[in-house]
């Protein structure tokens, strides 16, 4: 579901925002997830949303706060990163990445790590020699009694040792360098929006409400450099 904007007569197109308290980049677009991303309502989102339209468009969000208004231009630029970024949106569709902070992050972790202790046959409870020998067993595709070992126990368990902790170090290792890997990018993203929000309010000095947020689209989306109207939105 999503919430109906208010209109006035000349607003009756104005998208409107969904229902859910964390909503998803598809969501705010009110697009399906198999859709080829059309930026048409992104456009439409910024200029209801931007900062400098805010006392414009204050009809359209009823008893919505500045702060609300701000997070909700926040999500629409973060969302257009993703879903105009085929590499960018793969991952997101896969990992979930890019989207939220380390709190969703970290539960993708735990959804990954639950998932592997589930799966049938997991060795993630192995504890024992003995566990160790009996997860073998059931991994011999012919399902034939496993062949003498002409190993001492000794031998065996320091063997197995070395294999958990060498795994174990290699997880460990892929899991931290992926884990910074989506920090830096969301560190980066939230950087590039609050430089380019610090941009948009240095420019009040220079240019009139519509002139800037006119010029944002055109900086950020390469729109021509002619003035930008109704007409000559995209499709």
């Amino acid at each position: 579901m999503r919430d109906e904007p208010r209109d006035n007569g000349h607003d009756s197109h104005s998208p409107s925002w969904p229902t859910s308290k964390t909503p998803t980049p598809y969501e705010i677009f009110d697009q399906a997830k198999s859709a080829p991303y059309s930026k048409k309502t992104f456009y439409e989102l910024v200029k209801l949303y931007h900062p400098d339209r805010h006392h414009h468009t204050s009809h359209l969000h009823g008893t919505i706060s500045q702060t609300a208004k701000l997070e909700r231009y926040r999500l629409v630029v973060a969302a257009n990163d993703i879903l105009s970024d085929p590499a960018k949106r793969r991952a997101y569709d896969l990992y979930g990445s890019g989207w939220g902070g380390k709190d969703d992050m970290h539960n993708n972790y735990r959804e990954a790590d639950k998932a592997w202790r589930s799966r049938a046959g997991s060795a993630a409870y192995n504890g024992t020699w003995e566990d160790w020998e009996r997860w073998y067993e059931q991994q011999r595709a012919d399902g034939k009694k496993q062949d003498p070992l002409y190993m001492s126990n000794g031998m065996f368990v320091a063997s197995i040792v070395m294999f958990v902790l060498i795994g174990g170090w290699g997880q460990a290792s892929r899991a931290g360098s992926h884990g910074m890997h989506l920090i830096e990018m969301q560190e980066k993203k939230d950087s590039h929006i609050s430089e380019d929000m610090w941009k948009r309010k240095k420019e009040k000095a220079y240019l009139t409400r519509e002139d800037r947020v006119e010029n944002f689209l055109r900086q950020r989306e390469g729109w021509a450099q002619s003035p930008v109207n109704d007409s000559h939105m995209p499709r």
